[in-house]
């Protein structure tokens, strides 16, 4: 994949709800809401030693420039570690997002993975001349999976900064999967060695930390996780958000998902 032309136009309908959102300065506790629509989720596996996936990460970056909302679609960059050997470490690469990859490789039943590759909901995505299109045919969908997101900041009561993400679901889907992530932007790499060697590679939506999966669907139909996270002194606070996303745990589709600003 040597270019890839973004050409988007998104419309919501009118039903769609917004998202609720609200901030209360005396608790320090911010929370989002999802909406009634489905939000659809774009996963991209990159690296910054594959030569094919600049191209990729800008169209990922340009999302930016198009006016979508996180109540439309919520971008992922999951920085894989399989092309470290030619000679390049991605800084943000995990074993984790390479086992997602092939994961979710599996519950499609595919025998292979690849880079760059995008995933939409959870299905593998290659129709970018249809982009615009293939998002509204998932955001027109009404959502089986509510999702609240909560964030409260505790370094006031610890030694270090950290926050604690709370995520409550209501659902009638059995076999979820919810996961929680924490997602930087604007990060630069000048790449010395490898197939990008002497390139600046710019960044965006990149998951610096995934907690999951917690498996949901209870009889009670509620679900509820917390987690606690220690924030990197490598992290830019101004460029993170925080992200909660459901999916079936067998087919690996995504449900639902909600984005929060630091």
């Amino acid at each position: 994949m040597k270019k890839l032309i973004l050409l988007v136009l998104f419309v919501l309908p009118m039903t769609v709800q917004s998202q609720e959102l609200s901030d209360s300065s005396s608790t320090n506790i911010k929370v989002v809401k999802s909406p009634v629509n489905r939000v659809a989720v774009l996963e991209l596996y990159t690296s910054e030693g594959c030569s094919s996936c600049p191209s990729a990460d800008r169209f990922l970056s340009n999302l930016k420039k198009t006016g979508i909302s996180s109540k439309q679609i919520i971008p992922l960059a999951f920085h894989v570690t399989y092309w470290d050997y030619i000679g390049w470490q991605d800084r943000y690469a995990k074993k984790q997002y390479d086992q997602r990859q092939r994961d979710m490789a599996r519950k499609q039943r595919s025998n292979s993975v690849y880079t760059p590759q995008f995933l939409l909901s959870g299905d593998d995505y290659r129709s970018y001349s249809s982009f615009s299109k293939d998002v509204n045919k998932v955001i027109i969908e009404k959502s089986l999976v509510d999702i609240e997101l909560s964030l409260q900041d505790l370094t006031a009561k610890a030694d270090v900064s950290r926050l604690l993400l709370n995520l409550k679901s209501t659902s009638s889907e059995k076999n979820l999967s919810f996961y929680l992530a924490v997602v930087e932007n604007n990060l630069f790499s000048d790449v010395e060695a490898g197939e990008n060697n002497g390139e600046q590679l710019h960044h965006d939506y990149v998951v610096r930390m995934l907690y999951g999966p917690f498996h949901g669907g209870s009889t009670d139909k509620h679900d509820e996780i917390e987690q606690t996270i220690a924030l990197d002194s490598e992290w830019t606070k101004n460029n993170l958000s925080f992200v909660a996303f459901a999916e079936n745990s067998q087919t690996g589709e995504v449900l639902q998902a909600v984005s929060l600003q630091y």
